[in-house]
């Protein structure tokens, strides 16, 4: 069995003391990140661009542990994100922004039976039967989607869903149902709606478990939730029975492991340390070299 996840590489740029650092960045490739840390046998399917980012972003997802064999290049520039204060797509130099590319690939014919397949945001698959994990963050391709679009795609049957309660409450709005509709409709075995700093709500088995958070401080919130995500894929897997002291036992595990995410610069350096570069005669975005 291996964790499977969909999605195009991205490279995350980091602003810190004067200095800039790298790393691959992107929600499924974090997550799956952290899987192959925990010992899981992880791939991800997808593009990475022909540029000097895309190259990095796929030896260092390499050297977190991810099988990259399944990712193909393209002529085109890779997706980056530029962190600081703030996260922006648009470099702080130059003022290019870059673009993802729209994954056309035939997936049922790269995954096997027991594969678990691990999705972010507005992923759309064929008609597979494999397990799904769902990381639903952002609401943005549903704004201007069809209702039905949205039903096929919320009310499919999943594995895992981890949904942000913004998302959540727009996706309610946008269908016009209410939260109890919601849970009568969906076909989830497992459902986590995380708050931020006001904890999370966890449904299993028609059961709604409420968990409330401390203020915990650290350097910075980037990757927090994929690892919280990551840890209950992990252990959910091998899981056979499922009740409140286990989830209960999950969820301070994920915090945990939350923290150690809280007190590192980046989303991935308690993995594969953030590597820091300098930027030749054209900006960063475009070309660097790493410090060794």
């Amino acid at each position: 069995m291996n964790i499977i996840g969909i999605s195009n590489l991205i490279l995350d740029y980091y602003f810190y003391n004067n200095e800039i650092y790298i790393n691959n960045g992107g929600s499924v490739a974090n997550i799956l990140a952290n899987l192959a840390y925990m010992n899981r046998k992880t791939k991800i399917i997808g593009y990475y661009g022909n540029d000097n980012n895309g190259i990095v972003a796929k030896s260092l997802l390499e050297k977190a542990g991810v099988n990259t064999s399944l990712l193909e290049m393209k002529n085109y520039n890779t997706k980056c994100f530029f962190i600081n204060k703030e996260t922006t797509s648009t470099c702080p130099f130059c003022g290019n922004k870059t673009k993802n590319y729209k994954l056309n690939l035939d997936i049922e014919k790269r995954i096997t039976s027991d594969d678990i397949i691990l999705i972010q945001d507005y992923t759309l698959l064929p008609n597979i039967k494999n397990k799904i994990c769902l990381d639903l963050g952002y609401y943005n391709k549903f704004i201007y989607e069809d209702n039905k679009n949205i039903e096929d795609f919320i009310f499919r049957k999943y594995y895992i869903v981890n949904i942000k309660d913004t998302t959540l409450d727009f996706i309610l709005k946008k269908l016009n149902i209410s939260f109890n509709e919601f849970l009568n409709k969906i076909n989830i075995y497992f459902l986590i709606i995380t708050k931020g700093k006001n904890g999370a709500s966890i449904i299993y088995n028609n059961e709604i478990y409420n968990y409330n958070v401390s203020e915990i401080k650290g350097i910075e919130t980037n990757g927090c939730g994929d690892i919280f995500l990551a840890t209950f894929i992990d252990e959910l897997l091998d899981k056979k029975v499922i009740n409140k002291k286990v989830i209960d036992s999950i969820f301070n595990k994920a915090q945990e492991n939350v923290e150690i995410v809280l007190n590192n610069i980046g989303a991935r350096n308690h993995i594969v340390k953030n590597v820091r570069i300098k930027k030749l005669k054209k900006c960063i975005c475009q070309d660097f070299y790493l410090e060794k």
